[in-house]
């Protein structure tokens, strides 16, 4: 049997907080996703025309390596409840 330290006051706090972090990290993770595909309509929009889509193409990559981060963060933070909620 493994001996804790944590109170389940301190638990639960952390518990509540890592919850809150998660929700907000799952509304980055929605919003950047809007972004890329606005994004993406962008560049789109712009090979039709003939027009240069360069730099749209540029943010676009730096869009998604943000979104990767975001998803990296959010999926960090599941791991993190479960262990919160079932631990070893």
């Amino acid at each position: 049997m493994e001996f804790h330290s944590h109170s389940s006051t301190e638990l639960s706090m952390s518990l509540v907080e890592t919850l809150e972090l998660l929700v907000k990290a799952r509304e980055y993770v929605a919003e950047g996703e809007e972004c890329l595909v606005d994004q993406r309509n962008i560049v789109d929009r712009l090979e039709r025309r003939g027009q240069d889509p360069l730099d749209a193409i540029l943010f676009l990559e730096n869009l998604e390596d943000v979104q990767e981060e975001y998803v990296t963060h959010r999926d960090r933070l599941e791991r993190q409840v479960m262990k919160l909620v079932r631990p070893e």
